[in-house]
């Protein structure tokens, strides 16, 4: 009995011992880049940096916001990548659920080649891309990211919507069928409300890959009022120099949208929504 105590007292302390060096490993970045961002000019380019800082400032917030186009590119940001997952909603929901319930020839076919098109390098499609895009008279237009997000995100997200339709027992939805409901009626008032946790994610996933896309907004968008944040937090840095606090100040501001969405997702994501409403 002492040698088996002795033993789970030893794990324990390695298990709890390797998580808390995993949760510093992950937290310290973000700590470093949001001290680094308070951080006066004078001890920001010292040769070894304190880990805690005895001077704190909000000059580089201060000159972001107003001496700066980054607000414009956050505001770009938010509107592209609000605007591209409610597409990539209504595309994916719809499509995952004629994938998911409807019996159609190239069905099987579709249901494959949505990962598929998922799974294929940017850096392979951003020639094609820009030069379909600048045919339709959409270069230097941040509108133009709407064309091409979608592309990548949909089948993400149809990928991930067909696994959580396909959970949902089909007698509910045959019930309200034979009620009198259509289809639509059906997916509106039973499949979504039950798929909601599903959806809560692929909506997360959605705005945060249209948020943190770089290739595709550095190619399409050459103007600072067109440009989006990611875009402009590189626009900090001038040939082999870079303005550190600024920079830090603007990816903490580029990281609190993101971390809000995931926040207000956190109410969603949870299952067991159509427990016992099948026997």
């Amino acid at each position: 009995m002492v040698m088996k105590k002795k033993k789970r007292i030893t794990s324990g302390i390695i298990t709890y011992g390797i998580l808390i060096i995993a949760l510093i490993w992950t937290i310290f970045p973000v700590y470093w880049m949001i001290k680094s961002s308070f951080t006066v000019s004078n001890e920001m380019y010292v040769a070894r940096p304190k880990l805690f800082s005895l001077h704190y400032t909000l000059e580089n917030y201060i000159e972001l916001f107003t001496e700066t186009h980054f607000p414009r590119a956050l505001l770009n940001s938010v509107e592209i990548a609000g605007i591209t997952t409610v597409i990539c909603l209504v595309i994916s929901i719809l499509g995952s659920y004629a994938m998911t319930r409807l019996n159609f020839p190239g069905r099987r076919f579709f249901r494959i080649s949505s990962i598929f098109s998922y799974l294929i390098p940017t850096a392979v499609m951003f020639v094609p891309m820009y030069v379909f895009v600048s045919n339709l008279g959409f270069y230097d237009n941040k509108y133009s990211l709407l064309i091409i997000y979608p592309t990548t995100v949909v089948p993400y997200c149809c990928y991930m919507l067909m696994s959580y339709f396909e959970a949902i027992p089909t007698a509910l939805e045959e019930a309200a069928l034979i009620d009198g409901c259509t289809r639509l009626k059906a997916l509106w008032h039973i499949i979504i409300p039950i798929a909601l946790p599903g959806i809560a994610v692929v909506a997360t996933f959605a705005f945060t890959m249209s948020w943190n896309e770089y290739l595709y907004a550095m190619i399409m968008t050459t103007s600072t009022d067109q440009q989006t944040a990611v875009v402009a937090i590189n626009s900090f840095k001038y040939a082999d120099s870079a303005i550190w606090g600024r920079i830090m100040a603007a990816s903490v501001a580029t990281s609190l949208p993101v971390t809000l969405i995931y926040i207000i997702a956190q109410s969603q994501l949870v299952g067991g929504k159509s427990d016992g409403s099948v026997k």
